[in-house]
């Protein structure tokens, strides 16, 4: 529940700017920390003008109040979503890049879920279990009242624009090919959809049309009518990195420093200010689209070889959120004084000979990855704590924040074969969302079962190389599906001869929830454990598998037609690594 750059989303007690800034805001008294998000008034200001231009102004909170707003206590993570879903608390819903009806966890309870929409969206490359779930294995057409649309989207080889990874590495990509048939970029569909609900809001009118008149959408050229004909998408980077919109000084220095020109793109978030003065789409992007001496720099798109530290950092390679650091919290590396725990692969090293390049003047500083902050070691006299973006500037294994917290603890899996945690008494935690209570009943679709004779096996799910995801692409690549085919269960050989099944055997894999065909792998990658003086036996199906290719059924379905409805205490993240399933012989 975050707005770009991991700023919170107001609720609805948050009724002003000045309280998001007050409330939301954390504050150190303490000098050695560095406490990075006090910047917060800065960067929400910022992406508030980037999205609102010139309709955000200071008389108005920068358009604050048209920010949408949470009702305190609400969750709007995945698994709330669908079940408010299937409640009928939704109207419409936009699968954009997306199979819910296969990736959602309990995905039978997903499926139903998209039956009490009245309409649904469909953005992909292919159609998809998601698209056409109102065809689906059990499901009986006429009852299903929700209209589909399916805009055919562009694969990545038919745009320009930049990818990121879970190094926090941006990169940019040129376009290969032309969009293939009436596919499109995912940006010029939101430009069209944009541009058409502009109009109508214009023509007949509607509740609260402020927060869609105001957004400034300066993506391209426009034509007579006033849409943008075809979307620049470099326009749109250079919003997420952010203008100049006046001249910027540091007034504290003597004499007062320029740190940006009016119009020009911005150098870093360092430079954003909290008064209107800049605007930026995502401040931790802000670097990625730049400007040095009057040049515009793509960071995204650079090349460069080249490796120094010798540690795989390749730091002139495209660009990595924040400034470039390939490596996050890289002051964890160095002790007080800034030397390097392991020299022999320092990621960053406090030197103090360092010279400025260009005044060769002595100006003492970090050798390696881009630090997290430039201010010296915690032993130098001006130093500050190393962990920048938490008020006290320290580490932590254990500490408040977290609804499980603050000590670590070991739960066991919502379903689970064992009786009772032989770590504590508390078997399960006791700060998690359960949408199904033995004693007080809930959603049939929601039910699960621990310990129970009919689901003896633990299962676990994951993905294998040849598909990604849920295989919405890769299944349509006739070579990768010709590797892995159809869905399957690896069972460990001592599993295998205590049911009796053998490899290439066609076999039942049920839960509580639902049930699916798979083939079984014996396997010697999986062993039983011995828990609690018991044995225990696993299993494991990956969930690159839907019923709607190939055509003809021969690759089964979804392994998450298994999972059950639960999620992390602190994040909501599916808990599919651990259920209970039994398998049988068809």
């Amino acid at each position: 529940h975050i707005l770009p750059g991991y700023l919170p989303v107001p609720t609805a007690s948050i009724v002003d700017l000045k309280t998001y800034v007050e409330k939301l805001t954390p504050k150190t008294k303490d000098p050695k920390s560095v406490n990075w998000w006090g910047n917060r008034p800065k960067y929400i200001t910022s992406y508030l003008k980037a999205i609102y231009g010139n309709s955000a102004t200071a008389e108005n909170e920068f358009g604050y109040e048209w920010l949408p707003k949470l009702d305190e206590g609400m969750n709007c993570s995945w698994i709330i979503l669908f079940d408010k879903m299937l409640k009928g608390n939704f109207e419409g819903f936009f699968a954009w890049g997306q199979n819910p009806a296969c990736s959602g966890t309990n995905a039978g309870k997903v499926r139903k879920a998209l039956a009490n929409l009245k309409w649904m969206v469909n953005v992909n490359l292919f159609d998809n279990e998601t698209g056409s779930f109102w065809k689906g294995p059990g499901v009986n057409s006429a009852d299903i009242k929700t209209e589909v649309f399916m805009l055919p989207a562009s694969s990545s080889v038919e745009k320009e624009g930049s990818l990121s990874n879970s190094s926090r590495l941006a990169q940019w990509r040129e376009k290969a090919i032309m969009p293939i048939a009436e596919s499109k970029p995912d940006s010029e569909i939101m430009n069209e959809l944009y541009f058409r609900v502009k109009k109508l809001y214009k023509e007949k009118g509607g509740k609260f049309s402020t927060p869609i008149m105001n957004l400034t959408w300066n993506y391209g050229q426009k034509g007579k009518d006033g849409k943008i004909t075809e979307v620049d998408i470099h326009s749109v980077a250079k919003e997420i990195n952010g203008y100049y919109l006046e001249d910027i000084f540091d007034t504290k220095a003597t004499p007062p420093k320029q740190l940006g020109k009016k119009g020009e793109l911005c150098a870093s978030f360092v430079t954003l200010q909290a008064d209107g003065t800049t605007s930026c789409g995502n401040w931790i992007y802000s670097q990625s689209y730049t400007q040095k001496e009057g040049k515009i720099i793509n960071m995204m798109a650079r090349r460069g070889k080249d490796d120094p530290t010798g540690l795989g950092l390749y730091s002139g390679w495209a660009w990595a959120w924040p400034v470039n650091r390939r490596i996050i919290y890289n002051r964890a590396s160095v002790d007080l004084k800034g030397n390097p725990w392991d020299p022999k692969r320092a990621v960053i090293k406090w030197n103090p000979n360092k010279v400025d390049p260009k005044t060769k003047e002595p100006a003492p500083g970090w050798d390696g990855d881009v630090p997290d902050g430039p201010a010296p070691p915690m032993a130098d006299e001006k130093g500050k704590y190393p962990f920048i973006m938490r008020a006290d500037g320290m580490g932590a294994l254990f500490g408040p924040g977290l609804a499980d917290g603050p000590f670590p603890e070991h739960y066991e899996a919502l379903e689970c074969p064992l009786q009772e945690n032989v770590m504590s008494k508390q078997r399960i935690n006791p700060t998690v969302k359960l949408f199904y209570d033995k004693e007080k009943g809930g959603s049939p679709e929601d039910i699960f079962l621990s310990c129970d004779t009919r689901f003896p096996f633990v299962a676990t799910t994951y993905r294998v190389s040849e598909h990604w995801q849920t295989g919405v692409m890769t299944r349509h690549v006739p070579w990768l599906l010709e590797m892995v085919p159809q869905q399957f269960v690896e069972i460990s050989e001592e599993l295998a001869k205590e049911i009796g099944i053998k490899s290439g055997q066609k076999v039942n894999v049920s839960s509580a929830r639902g049930k699916i065909w798979a083939i079984a792998v014996v396997t010697k990658r999986f062993k039983p454990f011995r828990v609690a003086g018991s044995t225990v036996h696993q299993v494991g199906m990956p969930w690159c598998f839907g019923w709607q290719h190939p055509a003809d059924g021969s690759g089964g379905d979804s392994s998450n037609l298994l999972t059950p409805t639960v999620g992390d205490a602190n994040t909501m993240i599916p808990e599919t690594k651990a259920f209970m399933v039994n398998v049988e012989k068809i």
